[in-house]
Parts: C-alpha cells; structure tokens; sequence
C-alpha cells in the first residue's frame, strides 16, 4: 500500500508581516546571490545603538516605562521606514500583509502579477525587537489567480533559492516564538 505524506523541511506559520518585494531578472539573481548568501543582517542599527546602550544604563529595574518607551520609540521609526520606502520605488512593492512563513519559504496574496519560476528579491522585518530585516531571493513555485467581487489577485508561494543561513535561523526562531505564543494562548483558552 502506498501511503502519500507529505513531508516539510520546516514548520510554518500564519501572521501579519511587512513585505518589501521585487521581481528580479536571472542576471540580477547572479549578481545578488553571493551579496545574500554571505553577508547576514546586521541586527541592530548602528545610529540607534548607542543611544539605547546609553539609555539602558540609565534606567533602573523597576523603570518599566521607560523600557516601554523604548519599545515604541523603535517600533514608530520602523513604520517611518516602511512609509518611506513605499513611496520610494517604483519596482518595490511594500505591503503589511498575511503570510504563511517557513525557512523554506513564504505565501500570501498580492496584487502585483508574479508568475511561476519568476525570480523575486524579498525583504521580510520580523516585528521582534531589534526587528531584523531578513532578504531573500526566491523563485515562485505557484501564483494562482483569485477574483474577489470583481478584484483580481494572485495568491503567490515562493521558495528561498538564496538566504543567509543566519537569517534564516533567526527565520526559524521567530517561527517557533509565535507557535509557542499560540499554543500558550490555545491552553490559557481551554482552561
């Protein structure tokens, strides 16, 4: 008897994920792969370091809104960031989006047409303090036509070809932070 199992190299998730993506020419694969492939993301910015390394010496343990403050410091100049970078570019397309994500590769729905075997440079920010931005380039291995009240979009799975294996380990880790986070949230539920 022949069973069919599928098989997964990774674990996958469900999440809502700032995407920066761009389809690319073979040439440009070429020229991008070893860029990719051996430099890994820097996972603080070195503007904001010093202050924060200034600013955590300052605080005492019980200042948590200063911490907080902190946080949301960090987390308005991403959106800043993300902001400006839509407006930017013209071969960029910048979306806060939901995905299904591995370390093998990503999903979700776009409207920019995107078909099969194109290649695609993507930037994913992990919405995880110091938010690393992890690039990628990758091939679609799918791009299936969805029409939504007269709408058209295309739901796109793409394979990571080229992505640092740090990045990809931060990648994994992320993965399993937000599973846990599911699992505690599914357990808190059923008590």
């Amino acid at each position: 008897m022949t069973t069919n199992i599928e098989r997964r190299e990774y674990f996958r998730i469900r999440d809502r994920l700032p995407v920066e993506f761009r389809k690319i020419s073979a040439d440009e694969f070429s020229k991008l792969q070893d860029v990719i492939r051996y430099n890994a993301t820097q996972v603080t910015d070195k503007i904001n370091e010093v202050y924060f390394l200034r600013e955590r010496m300052m605080q005492t343990e019980n200042d948590q809104t200063s911490v907080i403050m902190s946080i949301i410091n960090k987390k308005l100049d991403m959106i800043i960031d993300l902001l400006y970078q839509s407006k930017k570019s013209d071969t960029h397309y910048n979306r806060l989006i939901d995905v299904i994500i591995s370390g093998s590769g990503i999903q979700f729905e776009s409207d920019v047409l995107i078909h099969e075997n194109d290649y695609v440079e993507l930037k994913v920010v992990l919405p995880v303090f110091p938010y690393p931005t992890i690039t990628a380039l990758c091939q679609t291995i799918r791009s299936d036509v969805l029409e939504k009240n007269g709408f058209y979009s295309y739901d796109v799975a793409m394979r990571f070809l080229v992505i640092n294996e740090k990045d990809r380990d931060l990648l994994i880790n992320y993965v399993f932070l937000k599973e846990r986070e599911r699992v505690r949230l599914l357990k808190e539920t059923a008590s």
